[in-house]
């Protein structure tokens, strides 16, 4: 009778095997295609052995855990490559507009500056024509509104960076709270034995999405909780607690501010990775360093211009006086240059103050030809006015070239990792149905196996 009822129970395990290995894999099936979802596989072991006169007789089996598949080393691969390809992807858009800024056609800034130059070669034709004055005096002014208008929309680049940093913090607290929710959870639930498969694939999902935003680095606390810091050291998820950014204007730039605890830390650039290092990359050092190109170029062809100006006579027989004003820097340590493209404007609009020569005489053409010949002085690093600009505009299609050549390289790495990730924890179909074949077998071989004791049974039972 004893031996029976084991078989009872070996019978039974079997059912209860097979009919486990249905549910997981009826439940990869379900989730094909979760985004995240990492297949999960019933762990079976045999039970103990039972001796019973003088022999060991297997009592069946048991599934030990649901084992859910994964590669630490890939996925560590795919939270670092995630903050590169977040990098690059933040920097591809407005560096893109900053092109588009800086066009090369024939209607560029470089255009507006060989237009102006003519007006001067035009008017050394006929110094004392009306027309040619006022063509000097319009050019002259739609130089100035080009410079203006390409200082205003990189300044309009900054602020829509400023906008894509302020709607993106939201979220990553968001993400950072939920990462440290499943921490708490997934600890709990294995604690008292439960199945944390699912917990953990949502961490992982976002762990890589707050990478692609801010980069971090990863490691497990002594018990198994995922934390994250910044490439700086900063703690964002420890264990259950998650740290919280917050963003506000300062002189005009969105500023990131990283509390931790009861401290506040101020963040640059260099202390993230992803979207938000590559947005302040573009906003911090790229785009500051355009405007000081184009303020340089600005101030040079004002200054060069105002200078010959003041040393010619104009039609009211008075000396002339600058053609362009430019407001002085506030800061004394800064750059002569600095702000001159936002400032740059027309100092008058008679024509009649144009100075075409140096003598007064109406048919002195000395110093028109001598602004007009400024086109071609090399006044800027050993460049022309028109070459100094074709040197910046070529400067960031270099940027941008190389920007979506490293976005190209880190999509095209980032896919190999996901698939890779994918060969190993994502779930096939075929595998599956075979598995569910192999479990239907075991159920129902288990199933007969059963009807055979139980006859045994009762027919020891009738003797």
């Amino acid at each position: 009778m004893g031996s029976l009822m084991t078989s009872l129970y070996t019978g039974a395990s079997g059912i209860y095997v097979n009919q486990t290995g249905v549910q997981v894999t009826g439940n990869n099936i379900a989730n094909v295609n979760t985004a995240g979802y990492s297949k999960q596989t019933a762990v079976v072991t045999s039970s103990q052995s039972l001796e019973q006169g003088g022999l060991l007789f297997g009592t069946g089996s048991t599934v030990n855990s649901i084992a859910r598949a994964g590669d630490v080393f890939i996925t560590s691969q795919l939270v670092s490559q995630s903050a590169i390809y977040g990098e690059y992807e933040a920097g591809n858009t407005p560096l893109s507009d900053i092109e588009q800024i800086l066009d090369i056609s024939d209607t560029s800034l470089s255009a507006d500056i060989d237009t102006f130059f003519n007006s001067w070669e035009t008017l050394s034709s006929n110094p004392a024509g009306t027309t040619e004055r006022q063509q000097v005096l319009l050019e002259a002014e739609d130089l100035a509104d080009r410079f203006n208008q390409i200082d205003q929309q990189l300044t309009a680049v900054v602020d829509s960076i400023n906008n894509s940093i302020e709607s993106l913090i939201p979220t990553l607290n968001e993400e950072l709270q939920q990462i440290a929710e499943y921490n708490r959870s997934i600890m709990q639930a294995e604690v008292t034995g439960n199945n944390a498969n699912t917990m953990k694939d949502q961490r992982d999902l976002l762990v890589q999405q707050v990478s692609e935003s801010c980069g971090a680095t990863l490691y497990s606390d002594g018990s198994g909780m995922t934390c994250m810091q910044l490439e700086n050291g900063l703690p964002l998820v420890t264990g259950s607690v998650a740290s919280t950014f917050s963003v506000e204007r300062t002189d005009g730039l969105a500023q990131v501010t990283l509390r931790s605890g009861q401290s506040d830390f101020s963040l640059v650039g260099e202390d993230f990775g992803g979207t938000l290092k590559g947005l302040h990359t573009v906003r911090d050092e790229i785009i500051p360093e355009i405007q000081d190109d184009i303020d340089r170029l600005a101030y040079e062809i004002a200054t060069a211009v105002n200078t010959l100006h003041t040393t010619g006579i104009d039609q009211d027989g008075a000396s002339g006086t600058d053609l362009y004003t430019l407001a002085a820097p506030t800061d004394p340590l800064a750059s002569a240059w600095e702000g001159a493209a936002a400032s740059i404007s027309l100092n008058f609009d008679d024509p009649a103050l144009i100075a075409a020569g140096t003598s007064g005489l109406s048919g002195d053409n000395s110093l028109a030809l001598s602004i007009a010949d400024l086109r071609e002085t090399e006044s800027i690093d050993g460049s022309t006015y028109s070459g100094e600009y074709a040197r910046i505009a070529a400067k960031v299609g270099l940027l941008v070239s190389s920007n979506e050549q490293k976005l190209s390289d880190s999509t095209e790495y980032l896919n190999e990792l996901t698939t890779k990730q994918d060969s190993i924890t994502g779930v096939s179909t075929d595998e599956e149905m075979l598995l569910l074949i192999q479990y239907q077998t075991g159920y129902e071989a288990a199933s007969t196996y059963l009807a055979v004791v139980k006859e045994m049974l009762e027919t020891l039972m009738q003797i």
